[in-house]
């Protein structure tokens, strides 16, 4: 089945060989073609790179870039988006995959309510077991319209489980005016190009589940806390000046979130290797925080 969209899907890759055949192929056998599958490698010593030429040599629409040296996760994003050539662009991560009709169900969203962005629902599962289904990220639709704004919804990340929309659908030409993700930032890179998808677009989502997400062990959430800290603090740093913006009513909801969020990744005293960011952090970002 062909879309009225021209839709590019990207896949990055460090040393997920295991899993990286499903992702590609849960995208290639979608019930709506992709105009394009964009695979960037990090840098893999695993075989990831010669499993991804044998694709590219089967498959037309598969483009393709290789790092030369480890870049990270928001610079192997960035590689991928600077490469679409389609009108709307979404991503799978090389230990994930698709169900048949995410881009049928999300392109539908696009279509018929002229939004700049879809998401849908996520089913997570065990690393090794795709069957075995831990959690669903939401029993009940979404309320986009739950807070005052996508906004104050975005940085207080007041969605399902304190976390996220994934792999949304994006108008590229929106993307591309709010800019990519951040390099500065080694976590939190989704978190924080979120937030500007939520400044100025408009969303459309369902609660039908289009993607099973891996429960990594050694995903980038298991990094030390300290770096959990420094990435969320940069980024609430960031967006300063705009939460300065809201109204009164807001700007307290998002301090008291963000106090909360600071304050659920502080290390422990006493903890090795403690570096006390936190401390600097609380004199910058939170010195406008309420008494609670």
């Amino acid at each position: 089945m062909s879309s009225k969209l021209k839709i590019s899907v990207y896949i990055t890759s460090y040393n997920q060989k295991a899993f990286l055949k499903e992702a590609i192929d849960s995208v290639l056998n979608q019930t709506v073609s992709p105009f394009e599958v964009i695979l960037v490698d990090d840098c893999s010593d695993d075989g990831s790179q010669e499993l991804i030429l044998e694709y590219a040599k089967e498959h037309s629409m598969i483009r393709y870039s290789f790092h030369t040296v480890n870049r990270g996760v928001a610079q192997v994003r960035r590689t991928a988006l600077e490469m679409v050539k389609g009108d709307y662009v979404t991503y799978v991560d090389g230990d994930d995959l698709y169900l048949p009709r995410k881009l049928e169900i999300e392109s539908q969203i696009i279509i018929n309510q002229s939004c700049d962005i879809a998401f849908s629902n996520n089913i997570y599962v065990n690393e090794y077991d795709l069957n075995n289904i831990k959690w669903i990220w939401t029993d009940t639709p979404v309320n986009l319209k739950s807070h005052s704004s996508m906004f104050v919804k975005t940085v207080g990340r007041f969605f399902p489980r304190s976390s996220l929309f994934r792999m949304e659908l994006v108008n590229y030409e929106f993307l591309k005016s709010i800019g990519f993700h951040d390099p500065n930032l080694a976590l939190y890179e989704d978190y924080d190009l979120r937030i500007r998808m939520a400044q100025r677009g408009t969303f459309g989502c369902t609660l039908e589940p289009t993607t099973k997400d891996r429960i990594n062990s050694k995903g980038l959430s298991t990094s030390p806390r300290k770096d959990h800290l420094e990435a969320l603090s940069y980024i609430f740093k960031k967006y300063e000046k705009d939460i300065c913006e809201l109204n009164v009513k807001d700007e307290d909801i998002i301090r008291k979130r963000i106090k909360q969020i600071l304050s659920e990744v502080t290390p422990k005293k006493g903890r090795v290797g403690f570096v006390s960011v936190f401390d600097k952090i609380s004199k910058k970002v939170l010195k406008k925080v309420k008494t609670l």
